[in-house]
């Protein structure tokens, strides 16, 4: 790694390097679950070319929804450095211009490696361990991340800590999700979704517990799943519903989207914070 970058942007030095990237994190049951579901996660998509845990047009809508925000509200900060916190395989920040100076942070080295071949500036760490001098980067997104954390409060701090005095943090996650399948005995991981969020847990967090200003929500990609039904049906009646709406997916995939949007919640929520 190029140490005027150390230099520039990390407050505390690696624990180590590996394929050039700085670890900031030492391995523990936390880093080893997530790095399980990463594995599987890119194994199967190297096999089949699909993501294990979403269908891709899903995945590009959920993304699509975070980059209008980041388009959007670009030109109210004075800089140009950008940190997405869980990175992932780099595809939020690879479509963004290249006139941004982009970070970012994951615990998959699998992730990061792909990530920084896109040309982002990577690090392996926790939120705890946050690596990043203060008050270093004008805007951060984390998206698919805050329903994961153990610390919720702390990993939002940690973020905060990082962030330019009137920058803007970009906030992706799950909209009202039902939790119960993630208590199921057979579920393959420890951690995964931890918890849920709407408006108003959202807004408590960020504006009376953190002092945050909230600028927009905006929820998004509703999903054919029977949680997200928004309308209380007489269960045989419901389940002819999803059947007619499901049918119509192969053959008029215009009307699947109306009818989708028609009778389904989204299934998550954006929100822009001020620091």
């Amino acid at each position: 790694m190029d140490t005027s970058t150390t230099n520039r942007v990390y407050g505390i030095s690696p624990i180590k390097y590996a394929q050039d990237i700085p670890i900031f994190s030492k391995t523990n049951e936390y880093i080893e679950n997530y790095e399980k579901i990463a594995s599987d996660h890119l194994n199967k998509m190297k096999k089949t070319g699909e993501n294990p845990f979403i269908p891709e047009d899903i995945w590009v809508e959920l993304e699509e929804s975070t980059r209008e925000l980041v388009t959007k509200y670009s030109s109210s900060i004075d800089g140009n450095r950008l940190l997405d916190v869980g990175v992932g395989l780099g595809r939020l920040l690879s479509q963004l211009p290249a006139s941004f100076d982009k970070y970012g942070m994951d615990i998959s080295m699998g992730y990061l490696e792909i990530a920084k071949n896109k040309g982002i500036e990577v690090c392996y760490s926790l939120i705890e361990d946050m690596p990043y001098k203060k008050d270093v980067f004008d805007m951060i997104i984390c998206t698919d991340v805050l329903e994961h954390v153990l610390d919720l409060n702390l990993a939002c701090l940690k973020m905060l800590s990082v962030l330019k005095k009137g920058g803007l943090l970009i906030v992706r996650v799950p909209y009202r999700e039902n939790l119960g399948p993630y208590l199921s005995p057979d579920y393959p991981y420890r951690f995964v979704h931890l918890r849920n969020f709407d408006e108003y847990s959202l807004k408590l967090l960020f504006d009376k517990v953190l002092g945050c200003e909230i600028l927009e929500f905006h929820t998004a990609v509703p999903v054919a799943q029977s949680n997200l039904f928004k309308y209380h049906l007489w269960r045989p009646l419901m389940r002819t519903v999803e059947y007619a709406i499901s049918g119509m997916k192969n053959i008029n995939q215009g009307m699947y989207k109306l009818f989708v949007r028609s009778f389904y919640n989204p299934c998550v929520i954006n929100l822009v914070v001020k620091k």
